[in-house]
């Protein structure tokens, strides 16, 4: 029986609010926030920050990971977070009210009226011996106000606040003149290049996996989430957390399972009909038609390989031409990829272009490939 390393968590996956021990590539943004942060507490003045950018791009883990590792061992401050998503004003400012009451240790009375309820909070919050930052994620048009308000009182009181927003939400909440005079700046999350994504996932795998995944693994779900889905780390651990039951199992982790646990993100991928496309393109192209074969034999054959290379590709093509008595060129076999690549029927690896892909499962496409050439043999 293998063992299972203890320290490995399945949380990094399952858990919403999960934090790594480290954040990685995005120093220059917390380097922005935290200097604004220092400035602000040497000075003796509140800051507000808006954090955002496309959904799914870290922005609950960047100011959760700002607020939990690096404020409490720099700062002597307290530190609130309230998650704004699906909740209205009343919910909002309860939750707040009950953090700062937990944070500074106070009575807390209870009550079910707004005002009163803001009124509470905001003499705790003005009451408190240290600092305060409160972080308020998901703000969008139905919660702007609250988020408005505290930031209004974080200029009185000298605390701080940081908004999380969808870029959406913030180019629409910032046109608006009382939004934009509650914060001093803002700090927009780009996405991930794929070699940072895939830095990004490889560690989220360490984290939580109990046995490891090989490379082609990690570098197969980055390829198809940088493809598809604009280089997301919530999307990528959307597919890792598909892959965690057959993982952590141990049950080997082929390119069907992986393909299978991307297929919310490929889905509109599938759709197309591989005969009919196949057909099309290939039209009287034996060649191409070979050149899907070989290559979709090969990941059959080998299920555990997610990526052929090109020149694993050519020697195979050239064996299938020997036996059927095709006239074999490189040139050929590469114009023939060229064609396929831009169908989308082969995908090019974003880690190298000499790896190719495949996004639909291989035995569909050889079996299409397979019949249409025999057909073409037969109208010869």
């Amino acid at each position: 029986m293998r063992m299972v390393r203890p320290h490995r968590s399945p949380k990094g996956l399952f858990d919403p609010y999960y934090v790594p021990k480290r954040l990685l590539h995005r120093d220059r943004e917390l380097d922005t926030v935290n200097g604004m942060y220092r400035d602000s507490v040497e000075e003796d003045y509140g800051v507000n920050c808006l954090v955002h950018g496309i959904s799914g791009v870290g922005m609950t883990v960047f100011s959760r990971y700002f607020l939990t590792k690096l404020v409490p061992e720099q700062f002597k401050s307290h530190t609130v977070y309230v998650d704004a998503k699906h909740k209205d004003t009343l919910e909002i400012v309860s939750e707040l009210n009950d953090k700062i009451h937990r944070e500074t240790n106070r009575p807390i009375t209870v009550a079910f009226d707004l005002d009163v309820l803001w009124m509470q909070f905001k003499r705790t919050a003005s009451a408190t011996d240290r600092r305060t930052i409160f972080v308020i994620d998901n703000i969008d048009e139905t919660n702007e106000d609250v988020y408005t308000k505290v930031a209004r009182l974080s200029k009185e009181i000298k605390a701080s606040t940081i908004g999380v927003l969808n870029s959406h939400d913030y180019r629409l909440l910032t046109k608006l003149p009382a939004t934009h005079m509650s914060y001093d700046f803002e700090v927009p999350l780009d996405t991930y290049t794929q070699s940072q994504l895939y830095d990004i996932v490889r560690m989220r795998v360490e984290d939580t996996f109990p046995h490891q995944l090989t490379e082609e693994v990690v570098r197969y779900v980055t390829d198809l989430v940088v493809e598809f889905d604009a280089s997301k780390p919530k999307t990528s651990v959307e597919a890792l957390k598909a892959l965690w039951p057959l993982a952590s199992s141990g049950q080997e982790i082929d390119s069907d399972a992986i393909r299978s646990a991307t297929m919310n993100i490929t889905s509109f991928a599938h759709d197309n009909d591989y005969i009919d496309l196949i057909e099309t393109i290939s039209m009287n192209d034996y060649m191409t038609l070979l050149v899907l074969e070989a290559m979709c034999e090969h990941l059959m054959r080998y299920k555990t390989e997610t990526y052929i290379d090109r020149q694993t590709l050519n020697e195979l093509v050239e064996v299938k031409s020997e036996e059927l008595s095709v006239r074999y060129a490189p040139d050929d076999i590469e114009k023939s990829l060229q064609t396929l690549i831009f169908q989308s029927i082969i995908f090019e690896s974003g880690y190298s272009r000499n790896l190719l892909y495949v996004l639909a499962p291989p035995e569909i496409i050889y079996d299409a490939a397979i019949g249409l050439r025999r057909e073409l043999a037969r109208r010869k």
